[in-house]
């Protein structure tokens, strides 16, 4: 059992990991070099969308379970901002979808990375006594 957890935690551990820096990636692409607001300095569209996804960076290296569960409810900002530009006849709206799939994989990835940590350190400490 613990094994399989363990295996469990890493997977969900490498997709967390693979969909954080990718969605920070992706935003940053998206602002600065594919479609650039052009009303709008693209640099401080940038920071507003990749500043606050930065702070959770520590959190993610450490992996703390109480920072991941912060970092899913933090993502639904970003959910419902890809969302309502996906379905929209905004010009950028494939670009949305692609973010509608990182916010979504990253979601999922946190959230089980969570509970399968939680149960793995459960059944850690149950061993040891």
């Amino acid at each position: 059992m613990q094994e399989k957890l363990t295996r469990l935690v890493n997977i969900s551990r490498a997709t967390t990991l693979f969909s954080y820096f990718g969605l920070i990636l992706f935003l940053s692409a998206w602002y600065l070099i594919i479609a650039p607001p052009p009303t709008a300095n693209p640099y401080v569209i940038w920071a507003v969308q990749v500043l606050p996804l930065s702070l959770f960076l520590p959190v993610i290296l450490k992996q703390d379970l109480r920072g991941h569960i912060w970092l899913c409810f933090f993502l639904s900002v970003y959910f419902m901002h890809a969302v309502v530009i996906a379905m929209s006849d905004h010009t950028s709206n494939w670009l949305a979808l692609i973010e509608t799939l990182l916010v979504a994989l990253l979601f999922t990835g946190a959230m089980m990375f969570t509970r399968w940590r939680s149960k793995l350190n459960k059944l850690q400490q149950a061993n040891q006594k």
